[in-house]
């Protein structure tokens, strides 16, 4: 927890073991925490030159505890300052290489990176660099375990306040095991929508670059070339176009986790109705809430009496009017995917 201040955890172990006893010596600190004897005296040295504990003088030597409001208040203080420093340093460098931007050939605006482990480097990388927020189109196809797996660059960003929307394609979604991934990202602060037909794959990180194919994929398998845009006309293009699809997307509601909606719907209803709303098959989302086929039929039927609703279009209509789901203006595209 310390190791942000420059304290490393087995010096955090013993400090903590000293604040909770009188004046100890490196023997008994070495049976309190289970470190060696060795490894206790290097902890204390490097506590000691922290400003975290005081060396007592007489034999044998003895080690204390410094307030650690007054202790690690001094190393905040300290990292603080060196942050700033950076800070303004990086400053520097950016400046540096925004003037230096104006004159470099064109060509030097746009990265080729190829081959999967090279993309997921190179996306990790401008996510980790993330300040405000970072938007994303995502749309199969994958690469095999990639994109269904926690990402934890994005998971550091939102646990950090940044901010993340996401637009899905409908088939993306009807993967399998997509639907607990999705969960768990509403669950860490990520925004979604999904649209019938999202153009591509990108990754927009604040208005300063973007990410995305070099080519459409061949087959199942995603493009091996990806494209690194920075700021330029195209950049903004690229912005403008996630916004516009943002606009008319239908936010991807997964449904409460326990109890009825103030609809009345139940979470399984709710989740049935905005899957349905997202456009996948009833066949996918069969897949997704694992049930058989007839059972989503017979829910479906049932959901279709309570809104007295004869066709799907009837049952969107009634959706949108009475708050079953947000911005009902792509329901469309969702009952005419699915089998009537």
């Amino acid at each position: 927890m310390l190791e942000v201040l420059g304290v490393d955890s087995e010096s955090e172990t013993v400090y903590a073991a000293l604040l909770s006893s009188p004046p100890a010596v490196p023997d008994d600190l070495a049976r309190t925490t289970g470190l060696s004897p060795t490894r206790v005296r290097v902890a204390l040295r490097r506590l000691q030159s922290s400003g975290l504990v005081n060396r007592r003088p007489g034999r044998p030597v003895s080690y204390v505890a410094i307030d650690p409001e007054v202790a690690l208040d001094g190393l905040l203080l300290t990292r603080q300052e060196q942050l700033r420093r950076a800070r303004l340093r990086a400053g520097e460098f950016t400046e540096q290489f925004r003037r230096l931007a104006a004159t470099r050939d064109p060509a030097a605006l746009v990265e080729v990176v190829t081959g999967a482990d090279a993309v997921r480097r190179r996306c990790s990388q401008a996510i980790r660099g993330a300040r405000h927020e970072v938007c994303a189109f995502d749309k199969p196809p994958y690469h095999s375990g990639g994109e269904l797996d926690p990402n934890e660059p994005e998971l550091e960003f939102l646990a950090r306040g940044g901010t993340v929307r996401a637009l899905y394609d409908a088939d993306g979604i009807s993967k399998p095991g997509r639907l607990n991934v999705l969960r768990m990202w509403a669950a860490a602060g990520e925004q979604a929508r999904v649209l019938h037909d999202v153009p591509t794959k990108m990754a927009l990180v604040d208005d300063r670059l973007a990410i995305l194919p070099l080519l459409p994929g061949s087959g199942p398998d995603p493009s091996p070339s990806f494209v690194v845009l920075h700021r330029s006309a195209v950049l903004d293009a690229l912005s403008a176009l996630f916004e516009a699809l943002w606009a008319a997307a239908l936010p991807l509601q997964l449904g409460s986790v326990h109890g009825t909606d103030r609809n009345g719907l139940s979470s399984d209803d709710q989740l049935l109705v905005n899957l349905l709303a997202a456009g996948l098959t009833d066949e996918a989302i069969a897949r997704q809430v694992n049930i058989s086929y007839r059972t989503l039929q017979r829910r479906l039927r049932a959901l279709m009496d309570r809104a007295h609703a004869h066709t799907r279009f009837q049952l969107g209509i009634h959706a949108t009017a009475n708050g079953w789901v947000k911005g009902g203006g792509v329901w469309e595209q969702g009952c005419n995917s699915s089998r009537e």
